[in-house]
């Protein structure tokens, strides 16, 4: 599958640029999302002759499994898209899954239309937020007691890694790792880069971070933004995004992105409009439960 990286990454591309505009989606960006997968295992192409047409990767997440796929705009029409989910579907019920959940992009009315008809339903939309930075960002600010330390990987991961999990508990299917994978597709990357994190504490104790990182996305891209529940409604989230906006101008990024789900009930989708961020792009997630599956 390896060998098939750049073919898929068209794909996606062909896809996005059709509905969106010009594509920033990059092999490097696929590759780093099959850093989370059994490649061999978990992702499919379909070929039309020797050409890539189509892809569709599936992981397990809990007690659901989630999906995506997508069918070059030239090759749509001849049911691909009916074949990729009725071959994810068997894949979940194979390997013990009862519940699928798909996203689709937001401008992809064909394709939620096919999702609908297959019996699946909405549950969740996601955005990408990105702002275009014109001039330095200014200076963050911080609440009285919160203070910025270095991000050092070898002495903090396990404490950031439980102050996040600790913030993302009670976010929609949040699903705990353990230390080890949440450090394998977070802090052992080539994208990683330790100045590109900010680690806020009050006192000895963390109370909110990030992780950013650069060319990513067609940009910088913030992977992780958090704030503890004792922290939250203080401005500390606005003064995240200040501090993230400026280190990844630093590092010579001028567009950046993030994800956000916009039901979040922490009120993240409107702080970042506030924050002078745009929806780029969207996702909705649809699900289904697997007959004779809970």
């Amino acid at each position: 599958m390896a060998a098939d990286a750049a073919a898929v990454t068209e794909v996606i591309a062909a896809v996005e640029s059709s509905l969106y505009g010009p594509s920033t989606f990059s092999q490097t960006d696929l590759v780093g999302e099959w850093a989370e997968l059994d490649v061999g295992r978990d992702t499919h192409v379909v070929r039309d002759g020797d050409r890539i047409v189509a892809y569709a990767m599936l992981r397990e997440w809990g007690g659901s499994w989630r999906a995506e796929g997508y069918v070059h705009p030239d090759a749509v029409g001849r049911g691909i898209g009916t074949m990729i989910v009725a071959r994810l579907e068997a894949d979940v019920a194979r390997r013990g899954g009862g519940r699928l959940r798909h996203g689709v992009l937001e401008a992809d009315q064909a394709g939620r239309q096919l999702f609908q008809s297959l019996g699946y339903r909405p549950a969740r939309v996601f955005r990408e937020m990105r702002i275009e930075l014109e001039a330095p960002p200014p200076a963050a600010e911080w609440p009285p007691g919160l203070h910025v330390t270095p991000f050092d990987p070898a002495r903090d991961a396990a404490a950031f890694h439980a102050a996040y999990e600790d913030a993302f508990a009670d976010h929609w299917d949040h699903v705990a790792r353990d230390l080890a994978s949440w450090s394998r597709i977070n802090l052992e990357t080539g994208r990683f880069d330790a100045a590109l994190c900010c680690v806020l504490r009050a006192g000895d104790e963390i109370a909110a971070g990030t992780i950013c990182a650069g060319d990513t996305f067609g940009g910088g891209w913030v992977h992780i933004l958090f704030t503890r529940r004792a922290w939250r409604r203080r401005g500390v989230g606005a003064g995240l995004l200040r501090d993230a906006f400026a280190r990844l101008w630093a590092r010579g990024e001028r567009s950046v992105g993030l994800g956000v789900d916009t039901a979040n009930a922490t009120g993240a989708f409107a702080l970042y409009e506030r924050a002078g961020m745009e929806p780029a792009m969207g996702w909705v997630v649809y699900e289904k439960h697997l007959t004779g599956r809970a």
